[in-house]
């Protein structure tokens, strides 16, 4: 149920619930910004606080709580409203602020597990250091002031009394998300008490239901919003429309790999190449034009306003990198997008570097790999057979997959864009490389990306924000899983990180090549690789984020987290709690298609080695000994 109110109010019912959030507006006709703090749930009514609208408010009111009480045995209304401006110099004059929040329970002691659970999720809200200072009052309105109350009592009953099985709980809000003496409000701070208030309200009415109702929902999060508004979908079209109009990697990816590495090294390794790069495709400003035009204000879900709000400020800052392509400009948008190396990753790099000695020097294909006894070279040819073959298995469980291979001259090794398979034309790689890329690229980031598809948020398969580090790291811990992730392999990783730092710390390209082959005593062809492919378009940190998404992918499943979340699109595992919480309100669906690399022989044992805190370098040593 979803009806518009006099004055800008409205009335949302999602589905069937035992509470209700109200906000009214205070004194004026019309409803302001602050009513957005309760507009995020399921089941929500915001309206001017009128004396006019009164009686025709209170009986909307009560006729809800009776359907209600009817369904569930008891009703909750919980009543939101901001307290008075803290007068600047307050304390600093001795006197008392006021907390932060006062919850007005006349009813329900403040030991009730209700009461407490709504005071301890206050005082976690990251408005400041928590805990926040959160005060019970079991006295008095839980209304705000001035205003009567939305359901009445029985002659002779207290206030805010359970009458036919209602409750009512008030909260009142510090407004410390707008400057006191002009009002000038602050966005961030805004968008924090949000989100953390509706947590509150949520674990609230899971308690309320729990003690009092026989409605037991499975998790606080079940008692979410499971309809977005219309302006959800727009908003996420739009972003995705925008996202398929460029492809970022390949906009800053050299077309002239494969013949600026034999001229480099034909000149003995004394000059910096020269890349060539795909004309710019994309208008920039018009296409941020676009991006800051979204509605983003409008979706009234807070879990979802951010994840879409992230995913737009990375599309910006790509869109900037692509417009500084080849400056030095470029590097500063990076390091914004994909991080630095930090001391303990550089650190770890050098240390897999030091036990990991190569075995062939001679090698030079970028894994450092030689063929083992019996086994060949995959040649694109070779490899793209190998890829249809293990499409055509995905297709058995989801004759859907839309999924593409193709070979080209402008493409250097192996990637996916746009949920198709891109083979360059040069590309070789042993037989058990070959095997560990499949599950890499199309178990990975091919299988993720059909089941961002499936979902009603696009940006899954295009990726939210940050996605790349956590995908990067499962597509490593899958070639574990499949015996592919060699010491060669790990090597490479690392000498990524190596060659990142370099790159930071102001080594020009030759410099960079010369620490991979002198130090850490890489192949000439595999050095020149890594750093065409971290000095490309003026220096892209984006490599670092293997070795460091592969620890932070070991540390998840280290602390026995569920894999499933991870396999419903591309997401960063930062991403998770949001994701779960989606998945408990129904609006995200099951993961239609199942890594084969889960299922493949020795995966099983494989993924309890990784679970059981194993490191990496012995993860290594185990599979290279094995």
């Amino acid at each position: 149920m979803r009806r518009s109110l006099p004055g800008g109010g409205r009335l949302h019912i999602d589905r069937a619930l035992p509470f209700l959030c109200v906000y009214r507006e205070p004194v004026h006709e019309t409803v302001g910004q602050t009513s957005h703090l309760v507009i995020g749930e399921a089941a929500h009514l915001v309206a001017p606080g009128t004396a006019e609208l009164h009686p025709r408010l209170q009986a909307l009111v009560e006729a809800i709580s009776n359907i209600m009480v009817e369904k569930f045995g008891a009703f909750l209304l919980l009543e939101v409203w901001t307290g008075k401006e803290r007068a600047e110099g307050a304390v600093s004059r001795g006197k008392v602020p006021d907390p932060t929040f006062r919850i007005v329970s006349p009813l329900l002691p403040a030991d009730d597990p209700t009461v407490r659970e709504l005071k301890k999720a206050l005082s976690k809200i990251p408005l400041r250091p928590p805990p926040l200072d959160v005060e019970v009052v079991e006295v008095g309105s839980p209304t705000p002031p001035g205003l009567d109350d939305l359901l009445s009592c029985a002659p002779g009953t207290p206030i805010g009394c359970s009458v036919d099985g209602c409750s009512v709980l008030g909260i009142e809000v510090q407004p410390v998300y707008r400057q006191a003496r002009t009002g000038t409000p602050y966005p961030v701070l805004f968008e924090t008490l949000q989100r953390g208030l509706s947590l509150a309200i949520r674990q609230t009415a899971y308690h309320f239901a729990q003690l009092h109702t026989g409605h037991a929902p499975r998790h606080y999060h079940a008692l979410g919003r499971r309809n977005p508004v219309r302006a959800v979908k727009e908003a996420d079209e739009a972003l995705t429309d925008i996202s398929r109009s460029f492809d970022f990697l390949l906009q800053v990816t050299p077309v002239n790999a494969e013949r600026a590495r034999r001229q480099f090294l034909r000149d003995g390794a004394r000059r910096d190449p020269e890349f060539d790069y795909r004309p710019l495709i994309v208008d920039v400003p018009a296409l941020k034009r676009r991006l800051y035009n979204l509605p983003l204000e409008r979706l009234e879900d807070p879990t979802l306003q951010h994840l879409l709000s992230a995913c737009r400020t990375e599309m910006s800052r790509k869109l900037t990198m692509l417009r500084d392509r080849n400056t030095p400009r470029f590097l500063y948008g990076s390091l914004a997008v994909y991080g630095d190396v930090s001391d303990a990753l550089h650190a770890l790099a050098v240390q897999l570097l030091e036990t990991l000695t190569r075995s062939d020097p001679a090698a030079d294909d970028e894994d450092d790999e030689e063929a083992t006894e019996g086994e060949g070279i995959v040649d694109a040819s070779r490899f793209a057979a190998m890829a249809e073959e293990e499409l055509a298995w995905y297709r058995e469980r989801y004759a859907g997959l839309a999924a593409k291979v193709n070979i080209r001259p402008d493409v250097t090794g192996v990637l996916v864009s746009r949920g198709d398979l891109l083979i360059g034309s040069e590309f070789r790689a042993t037989e058990t490389r070959a095997r560990a890329l499949l599950q890499h690229e199309i178990g990975t980031h091919v299988v993720t990306y059909s089941n961002g598809l499936a979902q009603p948020l696009g940006q899954l398969a295009n990726g939210l924000a940050g996605y790349e580090e956590t995908q990067e790291g499962l597509a490593v811990a899958a070639e574990y899983l499949v015996g592919g992730l060699t010491s060669s392999r790990v090597r490479v990783l690392a000498g990524r990180v190596i060659a990142v730092r370099a790159l930071v710390d102001g080594a020009p390209f030759v410099e960079g090549y010369r620490l991979l082959t002198g130090q850490y005593e890489f192949a000439p062809s595999t050095a020149f690789t890594i750093c065409m492919r971290v000095y490309r378009s003026g220096g892209l940190t984006k490599d670092a984020i293997y070795l460091r998404g592969l620890i932070e992918v070991l540390a998840y499943l280290q602390a026995d987290r569920d894999l499933e979340p991870l396999l419903l699109g591309k997401l960063a595992i930062t991403d998770v709690p949001a994701i779960e919480e989606l998945r408990w309100r129904e609006y995200l669906k099951p993961p239609r298609l199942t890594p084969r690399f889960l299922t493949a022989p020795g995966a099983e044992g494989a993924m309890r080695t990784l679970r059981r805190g194993t490191s990496l370098l012995e993860l290594v040593t185990e599979s290279t000994s094995s």
